[in-house]
């Protein structure tokens, strides 16, 4: 495995209801981002009724799951991304010491229907960069512009 990690799809309500409680949160304009330790690599991508009907929903959904493809969170090593001291919360439960993973969600705002591909990549990144830092402290993305 050439530095990436093998992402699984949060599936159970119990799941999402883990991260929305005890997971750091950031707010954009397009989207929202909840972040939580947890012993393996997980994500999970929301769009609501409030986003429009199907068709604006699944186009939030795509928009997000590309966005999340190429960012820098997916390419990055295992282990190597933790919570910034000021955003400290409880691992998962079950992840223990172990906690070396995250389980993100990613939840669309309706804003999202309006902004293109490179914006939606542009905020995610944003957002992360005010959550994550790695093992040595560089928010996400800090090393490529250095």
């Amino acid at each position: 495995m050439s530095g990436t990690v093998a992402w699984r799809s949060l599936v159970r309500q119990s799941e999402f209801q883990k991260v929305y409680a005890g997971g750091a949160k950031s707010v954009g304009r397009l989207l929202v981002v909840y972040v939580l330790p947890a012993a393996d690599a997980a994500r999970g991508i929301v769009a609501s009724r409030k986003v429009g009907g199907a068709v604006q929903r699944n186009r939030a959904k795509r928009l997000l799951r590309e966005a999340f493809r190429k960012g820098t969170l997916r390419t990055a090593a295992a282990g190597s991304m933790s919570l910034r001291q000021s955003v400290v919360v409880a691992p998962a439960e079950g992840a223990g010491a172990a906690a070396q993973h995250l389980w993100v969600v990613l939840v669309a705002r309706r804003n999202i229907l309006a902004a293109g591909s490179a914006e939606v990549q542009d905020e995610l990144e944003t957002l992360l960069r005010a959550l994550l830092c790695d093992r040595d402290g560089a928010g996400p993305g800090d090393r490529a512009q250095a």
